[in-house]
C-alpha cells in the first residue's frame, strides 16, 4: 500500500469557476484528469481499470468580499480528490479561482494589496475591511503578515512572469504592475482598475499552481 504523504498531494484545476461549480457540483468522471499530475498515467484509459480513482470530497473555506465593495463573509466550497492507483498522488481538483494555500477569495487577496500597497492603509486597517467579523479584534489589531507574502506569490497563481528585481521597484509598483496585468485580461477593460483586475481573476485561466504540493491554508 502507497502511504499518502504531503508531498504526494497535487492540486489541478477544473474550467469551471467557482459560482458554476457550487451551482452543480460536478460528477467524479466529470472532473476527473486526463492524466495524473504525479506520473503521467492515463487517468481513466479505455477498456481498462480507473487509474484516478475518486478519493472523496473535501471542503475549503473561502472568505473575505466578493465585490470590491462587498462585506466580507464565509463559505465553504465542495473540491473533489482523486487517488492515482499506480503512483499513490492524491490530486484536488478544484473549481477555478479557488487559490491554493489561502483561505482568501482572489478579490478578497486583491482588495487587499490594492488598500495596502496603493492606498497606504495599514496593515491591521485592511485586515480589519477584508477579514470575516468572526476574526477576533485582538487578531486583527495585530497587523497582517500575508500582505507581503501575496504581494510575491499573486504573480505565479495566476501564471503571470513577475518583473525583474532590476525594474520592479517597490511594493506599490509590484501591486500596480499585477493590477494592471490582471485588468488587461478583463472582458471588459475599460472599467476601474481593481474592478478590472478582480473580474479577470475569477476567469482568468492561467494559473500557474497546477500539480504542485498543497498545505494547509493560511490566514
Amino acid at each position: 500500500m502507497v502511504r499518502e504523504s504531503q508531498s504526494q498531494v497535487r492540486v489541478v484545476y477544473s474550467a469551471l469557476n467557482v459560482k458554476s461549480w457550487m451551482a452543480s457540483l460536478p460528477s467524479t468522471a466529470g472532473v476527473r484528469p486526463a492524466t495524473c499530475p504525479g506520473c503521467g498515467a492515463s487517468g481513466a484509459p479505455v477498456g481498462e481499470r480507473v487509474t484516478l480513482q475518486g478519493h472523496g470530497v473535501r471542503w475549503r473555506t473561502q472568505t473575505g468580499p466578493d465585490a470590491v465593495d462587498g462585506a466580507p463573509f464565509d463559505d465553504e466550497v465542495p473540491v473533489r480528490r482523486f487517488r492515482c492507483r499506480d503512483c499513490g498522488a492524491v490530486v484536488t481538483v478544484m473549481p477555478a479561482g479557488l487559490l491554493p494555500r489561502t483561505r482568501y477569495r482572489p478579490s478578497a487577496v486583491l482588495l487587499a494589496l490594492a488598500l495596502w500597497a496603493l492606498s497606504g492603509l495599514a496593515s491591521a486597517a485592511v485586515r480589519r475591511r477584508v477579514a470575516p467579523a468572526s476574526l477576533g479584534s485582538q487578531e486583527a489589531d495585530r497587523g497582517w503578515p500575508s500582505l507581503r507574502r501575496w504581494a510575491r506569490q499573486a504573480w505565479a497563481w495566476w501564471g503571470l512572469r513577475r518583473p525583474t528585481a532590476a525594474g520592479s521597484g517597490g511594493v506599490r509598483e509590484r501591486v500596480e504592475a499585477l493590477l494592471q496585468r490582471l485588468a488587461a485580461q478583463a472582458r471588459d477593460g475599460t472599467g476601474e482598475l481593481l474592478a478590472s483586475a478582480v473580474e479577470a481573476a475569477e476567469i482568468f485561466d492561467g494559473h500557474g499552481v497546477c500539480a504542485t504540493p498543497e498545505v494547509a491554508p493560511t490566514r
